[in-house]
């Protein structure tokens, strides 16, 4: 009898612990929402969500969340509407472990107003908020793409500009451009002052942190996804086998005759995107970062 007891005491507990099991939103690309009630709010960053809480994905979005007692960083993509615990269970075998210290860390930078603060740079930004990761990832970022086009010593944007060119990957990322207006993929002719989002395709097992950098040919920069001061990156990331449209990070074309070059960049941990609108020149070796990268040309007319 007291086994019995024992038992269904166990039993009990381990219910009462999947109920309370609670997820801190972490980001929020393109559409979702949470049930409250009887109706459907927005769902954003830094909301708290329970095991049986019901959310609704729309095509094409994503729903990072925090489990903070396990260490663990869930990407919901399924479209439609769902349980967050069911949402937990199709996700387990992709979630990204991180330390405690790490843990700690991503969740104070989500609850400062850093992490609020984005910005389009249209001139060398590098963010100075201090962060967890090693700054080392952001010069090898730069000596990886000079690594991939095999620039030493010549200009880095102006070979990534030609697309005689060829270029290395480590992960088969993709993207293309999307019309505001129509819905359709842009090809290759694009015309002046045309609306666009970005969409990224993500076919490898990891998450992954993206940004897209636009080249003209007078070498005029632009970086098409903002970047946060605290330097998270928790906006940018695409989860494992998904497709992820960037709709609420619109731009505009330029108004004028153009030839213009857009690179996605995507890597495993969040680096400072905005160094890449500083000049792409030789940074000293180091250990090697992991990098996707994928070229699209567009004459704008």
């Amino acid at each position: 009898m007291k086994q019995r007891i024992a038992s269904l005491l166990i039993m009990l507990g381990a219910v009462v612990a999947l109920y309370a099991q609670s997820y801190t939103v972490y980001s929020v690309t393109g559409d979702a929402k949470l049930q409250k009630g009887k109706q459907m709010v927005a769902l954003t960053p830094r909301m708290e969500l329970e095991a049986q809480s019901s959310i609704l994905i729309e095509r094409e979005s994503a729903v990072i969340v925090l489990d903070q007692h396990n260490n663990k960083m869930y990407s919901f993509t399924s479209t439609g509407k769902h349980r967050v615990d069911e949402l937990v269970e199709m996700v387990k075998s992709h979630a990204k472990s991180v330390s405690k210290q790490y843990m700690s860390f991503i969740v104070k930078q989500l609850f400062s107003e850093s992490s609020q603060k984005m910005s389009h740079p249209d001139t060398y930004m590098q963010v100075t908020a201090m962060s967890y990761r090693a700054t080392s990832s952001d010069s090898m970022l730069l000596r990886r793409i000079i690594d991939a086009i095999q620039s030493a010593d010549k200009n880095t944007e102006q070979m990534l500009g030609d697309p005689n060119n060829e270029m290395a990957t480590d992960m088969d990322v993709s993207f293309e451009l999307v019309s505001c207006e129509s819905g359709l993929t842009v090809k290759d002719h694009a015309e002046q002052n045309m609306g666009c989002y970005v969409r990224v395709n993500n076919p490898t097992d990891e998450l992954l942190y993206v940004n897209l950098l636009n080249i003209d040919k007078q070498g005029n920069k632009y970086l098409v996804l903002p970047v946060d001061e605290a330097a998270s990156c928790a906006h940018l990331i695409v989860p494992p086998l998904s497709t992820i449209s960037f709709k609420s990070e619109p731009f505009v074309f330029t108004n004028g005759t153009s030839d213009e070059m857009f690179l996605l960049v995507a890597t495993e941990e969040p680096v400072d995107f905005s160094i890449l609108m500083s000049p792409i020149k030789a940074q000293q070796r180091g250990q090697r970062l992991k990098l996707g990268l994928k070229r699209n040309f567009y004459h704008v007319y």
